[in-house]
């Protein structure tokens, strides 16, 4: 997410913001827009090529936009909601119902503030670019609503960790105990991962033979 430069800035310090939210949708070969003003809104001379282009107007009412909140592997996911899309026939929906048209294609959103007189205050502000990751649509080709989930760049690239409990020893190499599970689960008992530590011996209350620590028995 880009700052917002300073008239913006100044104005969302204000008590009445309106703010208008711009997506872009990379479908497959029919790339929508649409904007929270109400009204179609043309954007030209950004020099964004995807975000130059014409905008279908709905309702700021049945819009609505997750917060983004960054992260060492990038932004989260964001969610974003918009009801009362018109116009929309079969085809359409066929082409949103077929993950192959959207997932993993580029999707932008960027927000502009206005004034309580809804005067634009200061530059659009690229808010979130990512990948689309699901889309749900429900409702019919005269009043749709769509939501939208857009994973970040970094995450949709970075691959998982796989690390489970069992990866419990990379970080402390004297814990042992994902192999004492996986022992007592095969019903195998191993002296060595279950010998404790020379500071619970010489101080275990319970006396010889128990490890409260463990659940096991050791030999002092």
């Amino acid at each position: 997410m880009s700052l917002p430069d300073s008239i913006a800035a100044a104005a969302l310090d204000k008590e009445v913001i309106k703010p208008v939210w711009f997506v872009y949708m990379d479908f497959l070969g029919d790339p929508a827009r649409a904007n929270s003003s109400g009204f179609n809104v043309t954007v030209s001379g950004s020099g964004d090529s995807e975000l130059d282009g014409i905008y279908i107007g709905i309702d700021a009412r049945f819009v609505s936009v997750g917060e983004v909140r960054s992260s060492s592997g990038g932004g989260d996911t964001v969610t974003c909601k918009l009801s009362g899309i018109r116009g929309l026939d079969d085809e359409d929906r066929l082409m949103l119902g077929d993950p192959a048209n959207w997932q993993g294609r580029t999707a932008r959103l960027w927000r502009m503030i206005r004034d309580e007189f809804n005067v634009q205050q200061g530059a659009i502000q690229a808010y979130y670019t990512g990948y689309m990751q699901t889309l749900g649509h429900m409702g019919s080709g005269e009043e749709l609503t769509l939501e939208l989930s857009i994973e970040g760049y970094l995450a949709a690239f970075s691959d998982p960790s796989n690390r489970t409990y069992m990866s419990q020893e990379l970080f402390d190499p004297g814990d042992h105990s994902a192999q004492a599970a996986i022992a007592t689960a095969n019903g195998q008992t191993s002296t060595t991962m279950l010998t404790a530590p020379p500071s619970i011996q010489s101080t275990n209350p319970f006396g010889p033979g128990f490890d409260p620590t463990m659940g096991g028995t050791w030999s002092p």
